[in-house]
């Protein structure tokens, strides 16, 4: 494709975007969620974005649920992420006192305590519940930088931008660059959040996700042992009367290791971490990414 048809097709998602935008805009924001449902409906019967993979994907991690169960935490995964979308429409319609308190957030007193160390603190997260609402509502009690993926589309990715650090929090790319700007952000005694729980190919540490191998990024734990700052963990959990909550826990580093054992070490606390998050919750995870794509090669004899 050239590169008259690829700015063609960009503006085209771009527009069309913004349209859909402009009419959620004018709906009342009550009715944001049952159009989210429907919209999730559409997609799970219509348009079934890799559903025969979280099926599959589902099917593994939890054995002991029969089909019916299965196919009901994969439709609800649709609705849980319609409606996650559906509330970062509207995040810069809320002032910053309903960002700070938008979820209850518990041990609290772990963010006053990294502050006082003045190193700064390396957040783990996921794709998990509203993980962007988590981050917004940080950032009202604490300078922060989230590390993002670029979106091909360089339009949509700007609008998305620009819902993050309106009343938010600052962006650092995922670029040749990103090591330097987390390291400088955490010496400026920032929170430095990261979502830990995508592939990340072979340069990943392979630790156990639900009984099997998955290549975990290493970098959070890298970043964390070189400011000798703490490692937090916190996931945004919906709940069933539409409130939210996030509990932080830290990851305390054993002394008696190898840098290369910690940074092993604190990355297979953290998938224990969400694991059991996604145990009790299932549907609030994000399913769709191909979390085991990379397979941990035999060592050679």
């Amino acid at each position: 494709m050239d590169k008259t048809k690829i700015s063609l097709r960009y503006y085209a998602e771009y527009i069309a975007l913004k349209i859909f935008i402009f009419f959620i805009f004018l709906i009342p924001v009550k009715c944001t969620k049952p159009i989210a449902i429907v919209i999730s409906k559409i997609s799970y019967y219509f348009i079934p974005v890799r559903k025969k993979h979280i099926i599959n994907s589902l099917k593994q991690a939890f054995p002991e649920k029969n089909d019916k169960e299965i196919l009901k935490i994969t439709k609800d995964v649709y609705r849980q992420f319609a409606i996650t979308i559906m509330e970062m429409i509207f995040f810069n319609k809320l002032k910053k006192e309903q960002l700070k308190y938008a979820i209850n957030i518990e041990n609290i007193y772990l963010i006053e305590k990294a502050f006082k160390q003045g190193r700064g603190c390396i957040l783990l997260s996921a794709h998990f519940g509203n993980w962007e609402l988590l981050a917004k509502s940080f950032s009202q009690r604490h300078k922060m930088s989230v590390i993002v993926a670029g979106q091909e589309n360089f339009l949509v990715d700007k609008m998305i931008n620009d819902l993050r650090t309106t009343n938010g929090y600052n962006t650092i790319y995922k670029d040749k660059s990103v090591a330097k700007k987390v390291l400088y952000a955490l010496k400026d005694n920032e929170f430095v959040a990261i979502l830990g729980d995508q592939d990340a190919n072979k340069q990943g540490v392979f630790v156990p996700f639900f009984g099997r191998a998955a290549s975990t990024a290493k970098g959070p734990a890298v970043f964390a042992l070189k400011a000798k700052c703490p490692v937090y963990t916190a996931f945004c959990v919906r709940l069933k009367d539409g409130s939210y909550k996030a509990t932080v826990e830290e990851i305390v580093i054993p002394e008696d290791m190898s840098e290369n054992e910690k940074a092993e070490y604190i990355m297979t606390e953290y998938n224990k971490a969400l694991q059991s998050y996604v145990e009790k919750y299932p549907s609030l995870w994000f399913w769709f990414h191909r979390r085991w794509k990379t397979k941990k090669l035999p060592l050679c004899s």
